[in-house]
């Protein structure tokens, strides 16, 4: 037999002549040349992540230092400016704590067990900070403790990033680390006394304590900017030399030697001998606060520089050793390649009848598949022996694949057939149904009609009246039959009908219609050919909100001209929905499923997909959200395109539609709406 067919050489022989030979020699070769530095470089892969969250974690050190000193100041001197202020800045630490956040996970299951440990303390610290914040809002904080429980989450977030440096693998690296470190923590120096400087303006009091360490901190970064000078290279020494030669560093060192040097005015008293110290702070500070701000963002430059210079580093060792790596593995490709030539020959056919394969399978399963169902849903007639190609590859394990492939879609295309005759069968009895049911309820109406006009007593013609509205609300539920099975309900109107009247008919047809209550109608009218579905889509929302709200409550419904049409707002004071379940609501408003999908739901209401259909009919939009009174309020824009004709240019300035004053209770014409409905079905 041929080769085409395949059953004198089966695919696993012909895998294995072309697997076994060169994968071992090409494994045996790229074992023991690149084992060692492929390690190494997925280790600095690593570390170069570690490097990018390095940059987040300084950044969200900096937006932290940021919002210590506004609630520094806020705390010594609370005012409404302070306030907004400080708000302002939580949101843009939250921001920068967000990219953090992401990476949290990560952090807490370091491979270094104490970096693992330190950024768990470090998070648990800032996760707190909300009561931090609330705190100094509501005054219940002193400076001082403000000022202290920020140097904590700070402190932790400096000591995480100093952790994460120790533990680069590359020398280069891990010494820019510890540069960055020294750059960071002469930047938290600063802003650390610039925080306890201003608390004191704001306070307008500066203690010797406060003094003394404002020196310190000072000192601190002076120092640790100087040492640092050696050490740095590139951009960063740039950007080093360029802060210290700045005329703002030079301001700064002023400003800073004035509160180090001043001393207070010492009052003796004649009597007593004792003396007392004023800690007022000193005079001439007015520039310090746009000078600081300079100076630290300068700081922040250097520090950030360093810190994007170690992600470099680590970045540009981790891709030379991968390409030591890749060096290796070509090395030993080409030593398997000579032995791939042994099985490549017997290869190649193999590898056309599967490409050739594939590419059949992928034609009919991304177009010629597609297609036939497609027609299937549109209803169209499918022959299944004519229009199904089938794939001929060989008898040998290709062609059984293929044989196995022609077998799955002959079956699915037959179940997909027989599921749109089902479908279609159902949807014919489902109509034929649901019209007989309008049918008998419509002839019902007709005589409840005539008995009612016919009747004088008053007690009867009450019951009569509630036979009228049972058989109303029946007529309606029919129609969901009719709507949900992609009919039109047999209710017509010719001429315009006004807004109020379609309003009552709508609560006519809800069982609880007393409890309803019409407020505020627009006096314009609707086009007759879209009334009675207008009727039923308030309807079906009126009835949900009755339905899920106490019976000791009202539902108000409330209309008035808008821009693009004319608002309906129906309103409860039940318990509400959910956030997930108004998303849910939502969904299906603006894009009615198909009923099959929405029948396998188990929890979808059944008026909101009616409405849904509805509102997709006339480009109405329905939607849900809460209600101040602790409900659900239904919001329906009906378009220009419904409104009467005549009406349109009056609507299109609203000021000149008058609207009517609170209707009532919706009981108040319910018996003229039921017959409103009913001779429109005549008409």
């Amino acid at each position: 037999m041929s080769e085409q067919g395949g059953s004198d050489r089966g695919i696993r022989a012909q895998l294995n002549r072309i697997v076994l030979i060169p994968g071992i020699t090409f494994l045996a070769l790229f074992a023991v040349l690149s084992t060692a530095s492929l390690t190494q470089a997925i280790s600095l892969r690593i570390a170069t992540g570690d490097g990018r969250t390095g940059v987040h974690l300084y950044h969200s050190v900096v937006e932290l230092q940021r919002e210590r000193r506004l609630a520094t100041e806020h705390a010594a001197d609370p005012s409404q400016e302070s306030a907004d202020a400080l708000r302002r800045q939580t949101g843009v630490t939250d921001d920068a704590l967000q990219e953090l956040d992401s990476r949290a996970s990560g952090l807490r299951g370091h491979g270094d067990a104490g970096t693992a440990r330190i950024a768990d303390r470090y998070l648990t610290r800032v996760d707190r900070r909300t009561d931090v914040r609330n705190a100094v809002m509501a005054g219940k904080t002193a400076p001082q403790a403000a000022l202290d429980a920020y140097d904590s989450m700070i402190a932790r977030g400096i000591l995480l990033y100093d952790s994460i440096a120790h533990n680069l693998d590359d020398g280069p690296s891990a010494s820019a680390g510890a540069d960055a470190v020294g750059l960071i923590r002469a930047q938290e120096s600063f802003t650390r006394g610039d925080a306890l400087l201003s608390g004191a303006l704001a306070a307008g009091s500066l203690s010797i304590d406060q003094q003394t360490e404002f020196a310190s901190l000072v000192e601190g970064t002076r120092h640790r900017v100087q040492n640092l000078a050696h050490s740095l290279a590139g951009e960063t020494a740039q950007t080093r030399k360029g802060l210290v030669d700045s005329a703002a560093w030079r301001r700064m060192n002023e400003l800073a030697d004035s509160v180090t040097g001043h001393e207070p005015d010492i009052d003796v008293d004649p009597v007593t001998g004792t003396g007392s110290s004023d800690r007022a702070v000193p005079e001439g500070l007015g520039a310090w606060r746009s000078t600081a701000d300079d100076v630290n963002a300068d700081l922040v430059d250097l520090a950030d520089a360093q810190v994007r210079t170690v992600m470099s580093a680590t970045d540009a060792a981790s891709t030379w050793m991968f390409n030591l790596a890749l060096g290796g593995g070509v090395l030993s490709l080409f030593a398997g390649t000579v032995a791939y030539g042994v099985a490549s020959r017997s290869a190649a056919r193999l590898t056309a009848r599967l490409s050739r394969l594939r590419a059949d399978t992928l034609s009919l399963a991304r177009e010629e598949l597609p297609r036939i169902v497609r027609r299937l849903s549109e209803a169209d007639t499918v022959d299944l022996d004519t229009e199904l190609r089938r794939l001929d590859h060989g008898t040998d394990e290709v062609g059984q694949v293929a044989d196995a492939f022609n077998t799955a879609q002959r079956t699915a295309v037959r179940a997909a057939v027989k599921e749109a005759e089902t479908r279609a069968g159902v949807n014919r009895v489902f109509l034929a149904i649901a019209h007989r049911n309008q049918s008998l309820v419509q002839r019902q109406l007709q005589l409840l009609d005539r008995v009612e006009r016919e009747e004088d007593d008053p007690d009867l013609l009450e019951d009569l009246f509630h036979l009228d509205h049972l058989a109303t609300r029946g007529r309606r539920n029919a129609e969901n039959l009719i709507i949900l099975g992609g009919g039109r309900p047999g209710r017509r109107w010719r001429n315009p009908i006004p807004l109020v009247d379609i309003l009552r008919g709508a609560i006519s047809e809800t069982d609880e219609y007393t409890r309803v209550k019409l407020r505020g109608v627009p006096d314009l009218s609707l086009s007759g050919s879209v009334v009675a579905d207008v009727i039923h889509l308030v309807a079906e929302l009126v009835e949900n909100a009755t339905a899920f709200s106490p019976p000791h409550t009202v539902v108000h419904i409330h209309s008035e001209v808008v821009p693009k049409g004319v608002a309906v707002e129906i309103e409860d004071r039940g318990l509400g929905m959910g956030p997930s379940a108004l998303e849910k609501a939502n969904a299906t408003l603006e894009q009615a499923p198909e009923f099959d999908v929405m029948a396998l739901n188990q929890d979808s209401r059944l008026g909101l997909f009616v409405v849904a259909r509805l509102a997709a009919k006339y480009d109405i939009s329905v939607r849900l959200c809460p209600s101040p009174y602790g409900g659900t309020r239904a919001v329906v824009l009906v378009p220009l395109a419904l409104i009467s004709p005549s009406e349109v240019s009056a609507l299109e300035h609203p000021n000149a539609v008058p609207a009517a004053h609170d209707r009532g209770r919706g009981d108040g014409g319910t018996v003229a709406a039921s017959r409103t409905s009913r001779r429109g079905q005549r008409e």
